[in-house]
């Protein structure tokens, strides 16, 4: 029986191709469970491939991705390298830091931001998480000025590319009144990593823990972002981008457990149905924030829309995950560890930041009128 190539993942493997042309044929001739594993190379071949600077406006050295060219870029990487994929969407988050503080920073700033991106620096995300008490909008990093300098103490962890960075990208509360973010480059005197991460799931995106004691930062390196973002409008912006891009390396693992599907010989038709259309309609709705923050929405309503998309595609990747299956059955399942390990990483979705309980009353909050907040 002849068969043609799933349609699937098509546009997102074009649009992967385009921007990193070389990365996906590495990785799928690496295979998932070698892009996962303890020795991957997923992280050099997508720096090595011009994936750095993807999001980053061309005005400062990048590709200039749209929001929808960023997912499909995502998503393609997710069917694959879902490491790869969770590890550098904290990298595409750094880089909108940066672009976001350009709009009112420095020509020199401009310059070093460029300098940065033209260089592929691969950047890790030092930004807090969780409870709204320390989410990205409230700083757990301190610094304190120290003549011309800052001193830099915190603690961040996970901290994805911790192993591969060249540069942290954190936030930081300055004497205890000021926010700002803080380039540090690798090697400082008084960064350190611990081990953290100890799940073999998504190991491969290097999320130990680095730790900040009294870190010496030039002036240069500090863009203080209290009076030039008030209203945490950048970071919200920040945050939209990592919002789609994470959901974007899901979708991915998903779509391609239920592409893997379309080469059994005996299928439930109903059954596979059922999982495209889960597929299709995460894909549906994620595209459509991301074509609105290409026309340029920004702020509270595209985010409680994404927060929607967010909470909706958590249930949504369950029941993928329950329909593939129960379509391969328990057989192919122990006998295909890729399989094994999709159906492992799909799960770590819900754990991204922020949780339910810290969007369920802002979302009632917004759908009665109010401006929706991450804070």
């Amino acid at each position: 029986m002849n068969r043609k190539d799933p349609m699937l993942l098509t546009s997102e493997n074009q649009t992967l191709d385009s921007y990193a042309p070389g990365l996906r044929e590495r990785l799928y001739g690496h295979g998932l469970l070698a892009n996962e594993g303890a020795q991957s190379t997923a992280v050099a071949d997508w720096s090595d491939t011009g994936g750095t600077s993807l999001i980053v406006p061309t005005a400062l050295g990048g590709a200039g991705a749209s929001a929808v060219d960023a997912v499909r870029f995502q998503t393609a990487i997710g069917a694959v390298a879902p490491s790869l994929a969770a590890a550098t969407t904290m990298h595409h988050l750094s880089c909108a830091t940066l672009f976001e503080a350009a709009e009112d920073a420095s020509q020199d700033e401009r310059d070093l931001i460029r300098a940065l991106v033209e260089g592929g620096t691969v950047m890790a995300s030092g930004f807090s998480e969780g409870s709204p008490g320390g989410s990205v909008f409230r700083p757990t990093m301190t610094a304190r000025r120290d003549g011309d300098d800052y001193l830099l103490s915190g603690r961040k962890a996970p901290c994805s590319l911790s192993r591969s960075m060249s540069l942290l990208v954190a936030s930081a509360l300055v004497d205890d009144s000021e926010r700002a973010v803080v380039l540090v480059f690798d090697g400082a005197e008084g960064l350190r990593r611990e081990e953290f991460w100890k799940s073999p799931v998504l190991a491969a995106a290097e999320s130990d823990a680095l730790i900040l004691d009294d870190v010496r930062v030039e002036s240069d390196m500090v863009f203080l972002t209290s009076e030039s973002d008030p209203d945490d409008v950048h970071e919200m912006t920040g945050y939209l981008w990592f919002g789609l891009l994470i959901s974007a390396c899901y979708l991915g693992v998903a779509t391609r457990m239920v592409e893997r599907l379309t080469d059994r010989d005996r299928l439930d038709p109903k059954l596979f149905s059922s999982a495209l259309a889960e597929v299709e309609t995460m894909r549906t709705a994620l595209h459509a924030v991301a074509r609105e923050f290409d026309e340029g929405a920004r702020g509270g309503d595209v985010s409680a829309r994404l927060a929607l998309v967010r909470w909706s595609m958590r249930e949504a990747l369950v029941r993928v995950q329950s329909m593939v299956r129960e379509a391969v059955g328990g057989f192919a399942y122990m006998q295909d560890p890729e399989l094994a390990y999709a159906f492992e990483a799909v799960q770590v979705f819900g754990y991204h930041p922020p949780s339910r309980r810290d969007t369920a009353d802002r979302l009632v909050q917004w759908a009665r009128g109010e401006d929706f907040r991450y804070v």
